[in-house]
């Protein structure tokens, strides 16, 4: 059984070749991906479920096959499928190497690594001793990764966040590339494209389907990230779990209150908080600090809350015209992340949206204001200025719909930049 499975899984053991139909579209992070494997770390595919992690390792796959690797050297053990799920790594590479591949050390591709009960001793015992040529692994919650990986492969990874797509990625798909001419016609086709990456997210299959197909599959998504990955894995209730995902989302870009929300809907405290660090386990929801030089201050502060995809922003919560403020400071802490920043808001006298530190430093402050006017001008301006002041920037950026301009203020330079231009760095 376990060797049907495997075959079922590596066609191209016969084929020779990847099924076109799994190799989906190119990102760039498939270049880093290639890169990677001039180092012999493990790699680590680590972000929400459907981000494309799958499709990633069919892709350099492909890559490798088309570099004259011996198809039968490339081995792709699935945990999601049902026979393998119950197999150890163990089980499963004796079973390979008996049958497929006797005499030479493998490409080894694992994912969904949670399911299976027992690889990480196994695993590193093939990556001391070499007996594989590369290893890579996806999965969609860090908790099945990182307990496992620091007690027995601490320095033996290297760990790559896979997310949605980005907006340029999103330009891309529509045969449109960001650094041609900015003419009136090209900013228009980059806006409508924008307008449809606000509203439907970046998850690639949804990208491909018709608007009336979009709604659908992102429910079918949360659904199944709520149930496959938290449900299943610790027994919990699903309506409390899901009610709680629900307000989370309609709440998103808004400071979230456990103790408010235990007030409300009854739920224990311990329950909540649990439950809020399994969803950032799965990578749906973020919890945002407030920034202080104090960490009990950042631990009983509220924490702003964001969710992974505006698609689910969208069309679980409310309407997108009617929160568009919203959309535009959830797309902005996404990037962010994407980029690899570590992330803070700023609360004083005034408000600052984002705090962004590098190191021990803060290396930016970012205010997000989408439709700005004469009215709240000055209210957005006296955030971003508080916060250059309190970490000694001269320079901050507010993000808008459409003002562009640089302005000095208080001896400072205030940068105003439409969202899209600052998603595109350009």
């Amino acid at each position: 059984m376990i060797l049907q499975a495997l075959t079922d899984w590596n066609h191209w053991w016969e084929a020779g070749v990847v099924e076109e139909a799994l190799l989906g579209q190119n990102r760039p992070i498939l270049k880093q991906l290639i890169s990677t494997l001039k180092l012999r770390e493990i790699k680590l595919l680590i972000g929400v479920r459907r981000s494309g992690k799958s499709t990633l390792f069919y892709q350099l796959i492909s890559h490798l096959l088309k570099k004259g690797v011996n198809p039968k050297e490339i081995l792709l053990i699935n945990f999601e499928d049902d026979v393998l799920s119950k197999k150890s790594l163990r089980e499963i590479y004796e079973e390979y190497r008996a049958n497929i591949n006797p005499k030479t050390a493998p490409y080894l591709f694992m994912d969904e690594v949670h399911r299976c009960n027992e690889w990480a001793l196994f695993l590193r015992k093939l990556y001391d001793l070499k007996k594989v040529k590369q290893i890579f692994i996806t999965d969609s919650s860090s908790k099945y990764i990182r307990p496992d990986f620091a007690r027995v492969l601490t320095g033996r990874s290297v760990s790559i966040p896979i997310f949605p797509l980005s907006f340029e990625e999103y330009l891309h798909w529509s045969g449109f590339e960001a650094k041609k001419s900015l003419s009136s016609d090209n900013i228009s086709i980059i806006r409508n494209c924008f307008l449809d990456f606000l509203r439907w997210g970046g998850f690639p299959e949804v990208f491909f389907k018709t608007e009336a197909q979009k709604k659908p599959l992102l429910l079918e998504y949360f659904s199944d990230i709520i149930h496959k990955d938290i449900i299943e894995r610790y027994n919990l209730n699903y309506a409390k779990v899901k009610h709680l995902a629900d307000i989370l989302v309609t709440n998103s870009g808004k400071l979230f209150s456990p103790r408010k929300y235990s007030r409300t809907y009854g739920l224990s405290l311990e329950s909540i908080n649990t439950y809020l660090h399994y969803f950032g386990e799965v990578f749906l929801f973020f919890l945002v600090p407030k920034f202080s030089y104090s960490l009990r201050s950042q631990q009983i502060s509220p924490k702003k809350v964001y969710v992974v995809d505006m698609g689910f922003f969208n069309n679980l919560g409310f309407q997108f015209s009617q929160n568009i403020g919203r959309v535009y400071e959830n797309t902005v802490f996404i990037e962010l992340r994407r980029r690899g920043n570590e992330v803070y808001y700023w609360s004083d006298a005034h408000e600052c949206d984002f705090v962004v530190k590098e190191g021990i430093k803060v290396k930016e402050v970012i205010q997000v204001c989408c439709e700005l006017n004469e009215e709240n001008k000055a209210r957005e301006v006296k955030g971003v200025l508080e916060a250059m002041e309190e970490f000694k920037l001269r320079r901050g950026l507010v993000i808008t719909r459409d003002y562009e301009k640089r302005e000095g203020v208080s001896g400072k330079e205030i940068v105003f930049k439409p969202l899209w231009k600052w998603l595109l760095n350009i």
